[in-house]
């Protein structure tokens, strides 16, 4: 068995998260680029609020697309 196997079995069935999981582990597996996509903005936007103060904005919208990337990947997921 494969690390990676654990941790998936565990979040999915976790009783509290095991649903959200799910259902976005449902939609990430067939969606990788957009996967992709959502998991680099999320970086590209911590990186530029670290950076400082001129780039904050830009940090923010980038982290509000990756939310927003999540939510779509939780509503469009299935089970």
């Amino acid at each position: 068995m494969k690390d990676y196997d654990y941790w998936d079995r565990f979040f999915c069935n976790n009783p509290l998260i095991g649903k959200v999981m799910r259902r976005m582990y449902a939609y990430f597996k067939r969606h990788t680029a957009i996967t992709d996509a959502m998991h680099v903005s999320l970086g590209l936007g911590l990186g530029l609020l670290v950076a400082g103060s001129a780039w904050l904005y830009v940090g923010f919208t980038f982290i509000i697309i990756g939310l927003l990337g999540h939510i779509h990947a939780f509503i469009r997921g299935g089970e």
